[in-house]
Parts: C-alpha cells; structure tokens; sequence
C-alpha cells in the first residue's frame, strides 16, 4: 500500500453506513472509497435513541477506520456526523463516548450543508451537468431518513427544500403494520402521500420539471437493480416505473437471491420506490437520470480543490445566498429597504474591519442577516424583530450549520433598538467568542439598518470618517432631508457604541 504523508481524509457517520475517503490532496485523488455498515437510523427513527449496543458497533467501525487511516499515515482528516445522528436525544453523550473511545474530533453537519455539498458534487461530477440544468430540473436526493428537493433552471440553482422522509425512517414507522396487512403496499402509499401532500403544496414556484436527477445514500439501494450504475445513468420513466413494479411483486428472498439486493437493505427497497414514485407522480418529468453521488464526493472535492487554491466557495457563497434571498420572497421583505441595508451593511463591515477583526464566514452572516433580518412583519409589524428570530431560526438557508442560523436569527433580533442589551442573557449558552461576533454584526446592522428610517432611500452613498479613535463619522450625500435617519441612527448608534466603545455619528449633505 503506497505510503504518502500527504493524505488526507473525509469520514462522514450517517444512519446505516460510515463512508470514509482517503485522498491524495498532491495528485488530486481518491485512493481509498469505502464504507462500514452500522445500525443508527434504526435506533434513532425509531425510538429517538442511540442504544449502547450501536455504541459499541460503532466503536469497532471507527477502529477499522483509524486502522486504515494508519496504514495510510494520514495526518489530516475531517469527521462528520449527518443530521441523522443529531436527531437522538442522547446525541451529545454519544458522541463524547465515541470522541473518548476513539479520539476522533466528530462534527455535526447540518442538512442544509449537506445539501450544499451535493450541489457541488452534482456541479463537479455529473455528466453533463450545466446542459441538464438549462432546462427545469430538479435534483432529488434521498437519504435514509430524509429527502430533499434541489432545484435549478438555466443552469442555476434556484431554490431546496427538506422533508424528514426517507426510506429507513418510513419503514421503521411501517414496520409493525408490514407484518399484519395484507394491503400492506396500498397503506405504505396512503402513508407517504399524507405526509407528501402539504410538502409539494407547499414547495416555492417550480415550474414544469423536465429533468429528474434521483441520487443520495439510499438510491444506492437499487443500484443491483440498475445495470452498469457508476456514478450516473439516464433510464427512461418507463424503466423505473418497470423497477416499482417489480419490487412491489417481489418477497424479501427473491429480491436476495435473484436480484442480489443486500438483506439488510430489503425491508426499505419498497418505501424507497413508493416514495420516489409518489413524489414524481407531481411532476411531468421527460428525462430521469440515478447518480450514485453522496455529499461526501462534493466535501471531498472541496477539500482537493481548496488545497489547490481552487476552492468554489463564491459558487456556495452564491447559492447559500439565493436560499436567504428565498427566504425573505416567501415572507414579502420590502425588497428596496432590504437591498439598500445589505448594500450599506456590507460597506461598514468592510469599512470597519479594523475595528471589528471578524472574517469572512461573519461578512456572509451579516449579508444574509440584512436580506431576512424583517421577515418577522410577515406576522406582525409590531416586534417584529421577535418573529424574525423564531422564523430564521426554523427555517432553511442553504449551507449553514445549526449555529450559524441561529446566529442569523439572533443577529436579526438585535438589529432593532428594542432589543436591549439587558436580553443578551438569552445568548447565555452560547460561548463567549459566539456572543461577541453576534453582538458585533448586530451592531452594524442596527446603525445600516438606521439608514433608512424613512424607508425612502434618500442616502445614496456615505464615506466612514475613522481618523478620531473616540468616534467614527459617517458622511452620507443624500437626495433628501434625512432628520429622521439621524434621530435614528442615534437610537441605534448607543448599542454600537456600547459594543465597540466608539461613538458613531451620522453627518448628511444634501446633492442637489
């Protein structure tokens, strides 16, 4: 076995498999793809809990795994545990005992950085990809105890949404009732249409899908029943409608013996067709690819491509910023007031770098705070700071970490002078450094915010005056009287200066 100390490695823990890649980051290569079967989501999706035997068959896997990373000396590594395993109620514990038993650093990856991921796989590996998305396309990946949507059209993404629907999690709520219905294939469909029912009313604006792209950890499954699968294959509507019907026809030794499906993976082949077959019922879809790429190819490429100063991420940048762009269309932010905050918004943080020292991830976070930061008036224009916060903080936005939305929600909280300082005891669980950076963002985008009181946009540029340690002066050139945005700047400025221990100040001249 080739001996290299330039390899690294990706191990991603989801509900039934750790997959684990080793790479060779200085010649751009996978070099070893494997993965080692465990029995999570069987214990998660059915009673809420990691058992301690699972622990243990754990245990033993990550051994092998570190093993392996041995023989390969691997220096680096990134370990990640899917939203799936988040989901146990004694998630956290669990986790410790794993760190403790095998010294690996685990991370939580939340869903919608899963997704982000697979976007970038799919953009990166799929055939064909950029002529595929001109047309209406929808990307459905399938994991085992969810399934989510990704959309684009010309190329683009335009738009994802989650259910908490996957094959493993349908079949352990259907596992009783298998066992005792005759009609079981009948009552499996009436299950999966109720709960597809409100999440297809509810999807954005998708216009007439054209192409399906079906991919994810559970497709894998029917990869036996699919010849010559290998990372992806065009097959007609109607050979997959051939494939429903004969695993709808077919007993569990059949689809063994014959089809050479894995036991383990036989009680959740017929909710996996019945839900993709339910779902795709919805579009008129004239084209259907299955991929077998996972989200770990698209961390993995990342990994290679940043080493090599190539890294993509001002396309995640973009598409994580489309998801909050989504977000605030949903709940009709007042797009002018919005695209002036972010416009000025973003020019105080670059503006005010020395005096703020965050970095780039926090200039996304405050960018994406002043797009959703007044989505809370779609309840209530009265507090709506308040419903700002419990809508950002339940919602989807592309390619954040579960810490990283709620930082969004909290930072759009405080952006109103409301919000005294007297509630950051709300933030209390949150470490110091988490506090700081929110309070900080919060802060500018109170004094942006400010700007545009009158919600008239009378500022059309300002300059930020730095030259006296004790204040910063914004000089703004406006079309208009701007009384009112000065009488609120100093409202809002307190909070600033509470937090920097400059004063700010807003100075206006009228361009004629």
């Amino acid at each position: 076995m080739p001996i290299n100390n330039n390899f690294s490695a990706i191990i991603v823990m989801g509900a039934q498999n750790i997959y684990v890649q080793v790479i060779d980051i200085e010649h751009s290569e996978i070099v070893e793809n494997t993965r080692y079967d465990i029995d999570l989501g069987e214990d998660v999706f059915s009673e809420r809990v990691v058992h301690s035997d699972t622990v243990n068959e754990i245990a033993i896997a990550l051994g092998v795994i570190q093993n392996l990373l041995d023989e390969y000396q691997v220096k680096n590594y990134q370990f990640y545990a899917t939203h799936a395993f988040h989901e146990a109620k004694n998630s956290e514990f669990v986790r410790e005992q794993l760190e403790e038993r095998s010294h690996f650093d685990i991370k939580w990856i939340s869903q919608s950085q899963e997704a982000l991921y697979r976007n970038l796989a799919t953009n990166t590996y799929l055939k064909d990809f950029d002529k595929i998305t001109q047309k209406n396309t929808l990307l459905i990946d399938i994991s085992s105890g969810s399934v989510e949507l990704i959309a684009y059209k010309h190329g683009k993404f335009t738009s994802s949404r989650t259910l908490k629907l996957g094959p493993l999690r349908v079949y352990e709520v259907m596992r009783d009732i298998k066992e005792t219905a005759p009609n079981y294939a009948a009552i499996l469909r009436d299950y999966v249409d109720s709960r597809l029912v409100d999440f297809i009313r509810l999807l954005p604006n998708i216009e007439a899908i054209e192409n399906v792209v079906l991919m994810g950890s559970s497709v894998s499954i029917i990869k036996p029943l699919i010849s010559d699968l290998h990372k992806t294959l065009k097959i007609s509507i109607d050979e997959f409608n051939d494939i429903f019907k004969m695993v709808k026809a077919s007993n569990n030794q059949l689809l063994t013996k014959k089809y050479d499906i894995d036991e383990s993976d036989v009680p959740q082949l017929l909710p996996l067709m019945m839900l993709l077959r339910e779902l795709l019922k919805n579009f008129s879809i004239k084209h259907m690819w299955v991929s077998d790429l996972k989200f770990i190819d698209g961390l993995s490429y990342d990994l290679i491509a940043s080493s090599h100063g190539n890294g993509k991420e001002q396309i995640l940048n973009r598409q994580i910023l489309i998801s909050a762009n989504n977000l605030a269309k949903q709940y009709k932010v007042e797009p002018k007031h919005q695209q002036f905050v972010e416009h000025f918004g973003l020019q105080l943080f670059d503006d005010l770098q020395y005096l703020h020292g965050l970095g780039k991830r926090d200039r996304l976070l405050l960018e994406i705070a002043t797009i959703v930061d007044d989505v809370g008036s779609f309840i209530n224009n009265h507090n709506h700071y308040v419903h700002s916060e419990y809508i950002i903080k339940n919602s989807e936005i592309l390619g954040l970490s579960e810490s990283e939305l709620r930082m969004v929600a909290a930072i759009s909280r405080y952006h109103s002078h409301k919000a005294t300082s007297s509630a950051l005891k709300r933030l209390d669980n949150l470490s110091l450094d988490r506090r700081m950076r929110i309070m900080k963002l919060a802060s500018i985008l109170r004094i942006a915010d400010a700007l545009d009181a009158s919600r008239k946009q009378k500022i059309k540029s300002i300059d930020v005056d730095t030259d006296d340690p004790t204040q910063i002066t914004i000089n703004a050139t406006a079309d208009q009287d701007i009384s009112l945005e000065k009488n609120n700047f100093l409202r809002k400025g307190a909070f600033f200066e509470s937090v920097f221990g400059v004063k700010p100040k807003l100075k206006g001249r009228l361009k004629l």
